[in-house]
């Protein structure tokens, strides 16, 4: 479905390439989430996809990116709307009408589509989504999980086949993060929609997630696997799979339901055994590790 072939993107006035040599394949229907480090390129690979990066950000795009079997260089962001839905982590900054049912309507007015099928979308992605009750809130009254929700069926009137999506749920509560991510579990298990997405609270979706692509660093090719082999080797990761890692377990927990059912023998080896200096057992706050998986673009 999304197909990066020896991508490299070097923005204006930049000496080096933000991204090099991606090659890179997302298959249709599947939930594949986008991890690295700090600058390595994350939001520029989502660019690349949705054809923002290089028609709006202007700098260099060489090799290809197939969506759809459409060629994002000769395609441009409006070209792509009804194949590519993005959705970013702020909803209101990108919100374009002031009540629900206006703005899920708002993206099939601007593709010229005929008011009978505008409607029938609006009251299908209300349903699908769970936002029939709040059709004629103003956006500014909503939470953020029902936010997020609006501007994720905002894209996917146009009935797009892929969904992509910078840090969805990092300016949410935990409450409505899960909103979020059941939503998007639906569309890939219920509708088959692909979804690309980075996030830096990965203890929040890495266990949702079908493959991993990994940017180990600037520059670096990545490395695209299931979620537990690349955390395994990932530099940024959640503080779950920071204690598999400590405890030896193979393979690596995602959940701390995961954790809780192999912390048996744990329990045993730590029984009876006192912190040093009688000092809570808790990592410094300012350790690497313990900052890892608060890291984003």
């Amino acid at each position: 479905m999304i197909r990066f072939e020896n991508v490299s993107v070097t923005y204006d006035g930049a000496s080096e390439p933000t991204v090099r040599g991606v090659d890179l394949e997302v298959p249709e229907g599947e939930l594949v989430l986008l991890v690295g480090p700090s600058g390595v390129g994350k939001s520029t690979i989502l660019g690349a996809v949705s054809g923002l990066v290089p028609h709006f950000t202007g700098g260099t795009l060489r090799g290809r990116v197939m969506v759809a079997g459409r060629d994002t260089r000769t395609h441009k962001p409006r070209e792509l709307a009804d194949v590519v839905g993005t959705v970013g982590q702020d909803p209101l900054s990108h919100f374009v009408t002031d009540t629900v049912e206006d703005e899920l309507a708002y993206g099939m007015e601007s593709l010229g589509l005929p008011p009978a099928v505008m409607r029938r979308r609006v009251e299908e992605t209300l349903d699908l989504l769970g936002l029939a009750p709040l059709r004629d809130r103003p956006l500014v009254t909503l939470s953020g999980g029902q936010q997020q929700r609006v501007a994720i069926g905002s894209v996917l009137t146009p009935h797009p086949r892929v969904l992509v999506l910078d840090e969805p749920t990092s300016a949410l509560d935990p409450a409505a993060a899960e909103e979020v991510l059941a939503v998007l579990q639906r569309l890939v298990h219920d509708l088959g929609t692909t979804v690309l997405m980075a996030e830096h609270r990965l203890e929040r979706v890495v266990q949702y997630a079908d493959q991993v692509a990994l940017l180990p660093a600037p520059g670096q090719t990545p490395v695209l696997g299931t979620p537990a082999d690349i955390m395994a080797v990932s530099p940024v990761y959640p503080p779950v799979v920071d204690l598999g890692r400590l405890a030896g377990w193979d393979p690596l927990p995602l959940t701390v339901r995961d954790a809780r059912r192999r912390a048996g023998d744990l329990r045993e080896r730590l029984a009876g055994q006192a912190p040093e200096g009688n000092a809570p057992a808790v990592a410094d706050a300012g350790t690497p590790r313990e900052n890892a998986p608060a890291v984003a673009d």
